[in-house]
Parts: C-alpha cells; structure tokens; sequence
C-alpha cells in the first residue's frame, strides 16, 4: 500500500451523507430531550457550586482532568439554568459532530492506505452505525458522560490531523493541541498516541523488526505522548499532590473493594460482554451482574483464550485485512482505560469510544462492496437500531423507569433493588419502596446507605422506632463516605427528639 501518496479524494456527495447522517441522529435521539438528571448528574451538575459561582479556578479544582467538559457544563448553565432540554440538546449536537469526523476519518484513512475504489460507502455506513447504535445511548442520554463524547471528539481529531500531516507536517501542530486539550476532557485520550502508532503499523504493510527500525521518530513519539499523558491523568486525578479529585463514585460504587486480581481475570469476561453489545446491543442495562471469578474459573480460561485467539488472527492477517485488525486493536487500546485493573464496573458508554473500532473491522471486511446486498442488509440494520435507540431513550427520562428496567435482568441485585426503592422513597411512595430496601438489604445486609433509606421510609410510614433502629444499624456499619455519616447522625438526632416529644 501506497501509505499518504494517492491523489486527493473527490468524495462527490458527501453533502447527502452528512445530511442522511444527521437525519438518522435526529430520529434516534429526539427522544432524549425529555431525559431526567440521573447519577452523577446531581454531583457534577445539579449541586455543582463551581457551576454556579462560575469561577473558572473552582471548576478546575472540581475536576483539573475534565475541565473542558465542565467548562461546557458551565455554559450550559449560564444560558439556561437547569432546564435538562438544553443538555441533551448539546450532547446531540456533539454525537452528530462525532459522527461527522468518524466518517471523515474514514475517508482519509483509505485515501492514505491508497484504496482507489468507492470510499463513500464504507465510511457512511460506519458513521451511520455509529450514531444510532443502541449501545451508544448511555453515553448520549446520560447528560454527564458528555465525557465520552467530547473525549471522542479529540481522539478521532488527533487522527485526522496525523493523517493530514503525512501530506503536511505542519498538521503536526494541531494533532498534537488536540492531543493536549482532549487531556482536559477524560483520561482515556491518553490511548490516542497507541490508536494511531497501531494504524500506522498495521497499514504500512511492513514486518515488525523493519518498522522497529525505520520508524523509530515515530515509535519515540508515541510511546512518550503516552507516557506523558498518563503521567498528567495521575496528576489530575489527585495521585500528587495540590489536586482533589473526587473519587467518590467509586467509593460508592463498592463499598466492599473487590481483589484487584480477581477484577482484572474477570475482565477477559466483561471484554465479551461488551463485544456481545456491539453486535447484539438489546437487553441494554445499567447493571449487568458480572461476580468476581480468578484466573482458575472455566470461563476466564475460555475469554483468555478467545482473545488470543482473535489477537493472533488480527496479527497474522494484519496485511490481507488491514482494517479488521486496526478496528481490533482500536477496540481494545479504546477500552482498554475502563476495563483493565482499575475497578470501573461493566457500564454501556465505556463502549463509546470503543465501538468505533469494531465498526472499521466488520464493515470494512465484511461489507465494503457498494451492492445490493450490503446495502439493503445495513440499512435494515441501521433502522433497525435507530427504531431501538428511540425507544430505549424513553427509560432516561426516569429514575424509576431504568431500574426497573434493569429489575426484569436483575433481581437478585442488591443495588438494582436498592435504587428502585430510592426512586420511589423520593417520590414519597413509601410503602412501595419498603420491599425493594428490605430485598437490597437482605442481599447487601452491609450496604449503609440503603439502611439510611429504609429509616427513610419508615420514617414516611410512621415508624419512628423501627427508623431508629435501621439508622443505628447504618452507625455502626461507618460508613467510608462523610456526607453519609453526616446524614446519618442528622437523621438520629431528628429521630430522637421526635419521640422525645
């Protein structure tokens, strides 16, 4: 392959691509404007007074890694408060933009690997995909994980100038300012300087000693922009000193910290479950039940072996199917910040910047060819999906709605039954919401939080005794998280002097 020396794309249409684009957009996510906040949404957004007080120090000390994205969050603010329509609204509007860079990376990737015949398709079909695959709506819908998108928008950027640059050197400037800013969007664009040394690898059609050799400016520079930017993500994230970012999430997210080795062999299984989602994205959750299993369990012996396998496969016809193993090694260098050893728990917008990679791989190798048959089979697909991405939106616009969603899946799942009964603590049904506390505590008898909600609803019903005896359950369980503690002891206190009366 004639690596960056074909003549220059004359990609006539592509007016109506981006139209059609937009479009397929527009049909999948109108209804996701009528979203509720959700999650962190309330941490980041709702209660967020660095918003308010629209000082830029403060927001940076919020989030020193994210503060592009939080700077967006900002505006949104200013211009319209609190009013959720307008949040999705620019979440869209950022998809949509992805989905426009994605399909004209594609473009320039064939046009630099020196494909001469139709471009437009393939390319189409991959941004098409892309933007109305159901698996993407937790990352579009949830208002707060404008992380992914914007951490997309810089990562497929930086490839399109570096793609740009083997025509110009000077694009070497921009790809390397898109590089740094998306530092200030999430963590994971620290994978973009290894995307693109994978895709100039595999495309340059060379053995790997000759490449080692040849190209070692190249090597140089990827390996150390990684090395930096993985350096400025643990400065961001409070590893040194002068930071506070808050790890709260986390915290609450496992009370009981799994074993790290454990997490990271059960990972080999929730790599195929996310590979499941790109191409069989139905029975969407929030929760997905995944228990801990080490290196010695039948299935994390099979997912290791399915992903050498599969590896080896990309690496041996790395030169008769280029682009199978870019999107294979796009994949998984995407994923892998969210699913390696750091616990992160299995969550559909991990796959945000990841699925992309697995759309090159399949299209590319499978459905290239401009026929009929290609065409009709991905458009039945493609409406397929935006008919579903329609529908699942409708589940965001409720607290209650999505976790008992997540409910028929999950039923024996203690935090799935302990948030279906938060959503009906909150609005005030409280005898509703006593099985789902009393079931997540029976599942979790440790889980302090949902203690404190079960006082909660007592407290609603009338039993006042029965609410001090969970809030003192709560106490002694000591909670890691101080704003539980606090609460805790304030609703003691009220308690108490209720039945003082």
């Amino acid at each position: 392959m004639s690596w960056g020396r074909s003549g220059t794309v004359k990609n006539k249409g592509w007016l109506l691509d981006l139209l059609l684009l937009f479009l397929l957009a527009a049909a999948a996510y109108v209804s996701s404007f009528k979203g509720a906040w959700q999650f962190d949404d309330f941490r980041c957004i709702v209660s967020n007074e660095a918003l308010r007080s629209g000082s830029l120090a403060k927001i940076w000390h919020f989030s020193p890694g994210r503060f592009l994205v939080f700077l967006t969050f900002w505006g949104n603010y200013k211009f319209c408060a609190l009013d959720t329509f307008w949040y999705h609204f620019v979440n869209l509007l950022i998809h949509i933009l992805n989905g426009f860079l994605f399909y004209y990376f594609l473009l320039f990737l064939q046009e630099a690997a020196g494909k001469t015949e139709e471009r437009r398709f393939p390319a189409f079909l991959c941004a098409a995909l892309f933007l109305v695959h159901p698996v993407q709506t937790q990352a579009v819908t949830y208002i707060v994980q404008r992380l992914e998108l914007m951490c997309f928008t810089f990562i497929v950027a930086h490839l399109i100038f570096l793609l740009l640059a083997l025509k110009n050197k000077l694009f070497y400037i921009p790809a390397v300012l898109v590089l740094i800013l998306g530092l200030f969007c999430k963590e994971n664009m620290a994978v973009a300087p290894l995307i693109a040394f994978w895709g100039y690898f595999v495309f340059t059609s060379i053995d790997l000693k000759t490449f080692l050799k040849e190209k070692k400016k190249f090597i140089l520079f990827a390996v150390a922009a990684f090395i930096i930017l993985s350096l400025l993500v643990l400065r961001f994230a409070g590893v040194w000193k002068g930071t506070s970012f808050d790890f709260s999430p986390l915290a609450r997210l496992y009370e009981d910290t799994p074993n790290v080795w454990e997490y990271f062999a059960t990972q080999f299984k929730v790599w195929t479950i996310y590979l499941r989602l790109c191409f069989w994205p139905f029975g969407l959750r929030l929760e997905y039940d995944v228990p801990l299993e080490g290196f010695s369990s039948p299935w994390v012996i099979l997912s290791i072996a399915f992903w050498l396998v599969l590896a080896v496969f990309a690496w041996i016809n790395r030169k008769r199917c280029p682009y199978l193993a870019f999107g294979l090694g796009f994949f998984a260098l995407a994923l892998a910040p969210a699913a390696s050893i750091i616990p992160n728990g299995l969550y559909e917008h991990r796959l945000y910047c990841a699925l992309p990679g697995i759309l090159i791989a399949l299209v590319f190798t499978f459905f290239a060819k401009k026929n009929l048959y290609n065409a009709a089979l991905l458009i039945v697909v493609i409406l397929l999906f935006t008919y579903a991405s329609f529908q699942r939106n409708f589940y965001w616009s409720d607290a209650e709605l999505i976790w008992r969603d997540n409910l028929r899946y999950s039923p024996e799942n203690f935090r799935v039954n302990a948030n279906v009964g938060e959503a009906l603590l909150n609005k005030e049904q409280y005898e509703s919401a006593l099985p789902y506390l009393k079931k997540a505590i029976e599942l979790r008898p440790q889980t302090v939080e949902a203690h404190y909600n079960l006082a909660c609803c007592l407290a609603g019903m009338g039993d006042l005794k029965g609410a001090r005896e969970e809030l003192l359950t709560a106490k002694k369980l000591k909670s890691r998280l101080p704003e539980v503690k606090r609460l805790v002891d304030e609703a003691i206190k009220e308690i108490d002097q209720a039945l003082s009366e």
